[in-house]
């Protein structure tokens, strides 16, 4: 269904942009807010088994399972940084927690208690199968206690959801006073969002419904009562094989057979830590 006011100021004053063939999206002239004006009905609904491995170098995951090791990396340097800041590991409660790599790591390095939801099935029936703690569903299906948790996780997830705003308030919500909400999602005011234009890599249709940059996730983070914000370029450590495979989407054929070299050699679990156009979000509840 089209949105008829921009979701963060409600203004009306906006103009649609072609991001890229057949791909058109509509931004706000008075916040800069970006999204797609014509969202699928029921996005939850792609994130079956073939998201999780696909051939698609544009959307989902080339293959989740072999990320695992590389992917742990990531979440561990952002746990301890988020420990350390906060001066304690408590309860925590990861939205959009896929097959669950974050809670892995949370428990390991001690958090006291580490909780996970995600709107697909096959995700969530496999982080059961590691034992993780997880709920299939979503902040607004779930209806989860207010004031539970010390730590709110929202990893690539934001940009999701029909409505950010009213998922930002559910997420605020659900936080002790003096909790943190940790949130990483594209970044369209970005260097390689400029330079990339219609080849960025984070425009995939049906998928991404909104596009932030810092004045705008910081704006919709200050306009449903979170403080202290902070947002920054956040960087992931991915594999060399990874890396390659997203590369697909430049030249099929020439990283395809790149990436089959490298994937015969101890090269391809190398962990590279790299700045892939994104932004990290630090805000606490009142």
């Amino acid at each position: 269904m089209k949105k008829s006011a921009c979701p963060l100021c409600q203004k009306n004053n906006y103009s649609f942009f072609q991001a890229m063939p057949k791909y058109k999206l509509a931004k706000c002239s008075n916040c800069g807010l970006i999204w797609d004006p014509f969202p699928p009905s029921l996005p939850e609904n792609q994130y079956k088994e073939n998201y999780f491995v696909n051939s698609n170098s544009k959307g989902g995951y080339a293959n989740y399972f072999e990320g695992m090791k590389i992917n742990r990396k990531t979440f561990s340097e952002r746990l301890k940084k988020i420990a350390k800041d906060n001066g304690k590991k408590g309860k925590l409660l990861d939205v959009g927690c896929a097959l669950g790599d974050c809670l892995a790591e949370a428990r390991s390095l001690g958090w006291k208690e580490a909780e996970g939801i995600d709107p697909s099935e096959y995700a969530i029936r496999k982080a059961e199968e590691r034992g993780l703690k997880v709920k299939q569903g979503t902040l607004k299906s779930l209806n989860l206690k207010e004031k539970s948790f010390d730590l709110v996780l929202s990893q690539d997830q934001i940009e999701h959801v029909p409505d950010p705003v009213l998922e930002l308030d559910r997420m605020r919500k659900i936080l002790k006073p003096e909790g943190t909400l940790f949130l990483v999602t594209p970044d369209i005011g970005g260097v390689w969002a400029k330079i990339l234009g219609k080849y960025w890599y984070h425009y995939k249709p049906g998928e991404h419904l909104f596009y932030f940059s810092t004045p705008t996730i910081k704006r919709m983070l200050e306009k449903v009562g979170f403080e202290n914000i902070k947002v920054q370029k956040t960087y992931h450590v991915m594999s060399l094989s990874y890396i390659v495979n997203r590369f697909r989407y430049y030249s099929p054929f020439f990283f395809g057979c790149l990436q089959k070299i490298i994937n015969l050699t101890p090269l391809k679990d190398i962990p590279i830590k790299i700045y892939a156009g994104e932004i990290e979000a630090w805000a606490e509840r009142p």
